[in-house]
């Protein structure tokens, strides 16, 4: 969907994060369209959401978001992008 919010060429990317959103289910398409810029993977089970967000509040608006859909988000997780200021963590947010 558009651009590889991965890639360093993407809007904002310099001072955001990027995050790996899993949520339970597959998320319809059109709620897909509205969610911009965030890549998706789907299995059988569960979507991989990544997106990139340039803080707190931001992450957990596109959760609100989430939910607002009927969307049951089971983990949240800070991806590493390759800059040597970002750290790793685990667990929900």
């Amino acid at each position: 969907m558009g651009q590889n919010p991965l890639e360093p060429g993407t809007a904002g990317a310099a001072d955001a994060q990027a995050f790996e959103i899993r949520v339970a289910g597959m998320v319809p398409q059109q709620v897909l369209l509205q969610l911009a810029d965030v890549e998706t993977s789907s299995r059988e089970t569960r979507t991989v959401l990544i997106c990139r967000c340039r803080d707190q509040a931001e992450l957990h608006g596109l959760l609100a978001r989430l939910r607002t859909f009927g969307l049951e988000v089971v983990e949240v997780r800070r991806l590493i992008t390759g800059t040597a200021d970002e750290r790793p963590t685990g667990g929900e947010a």
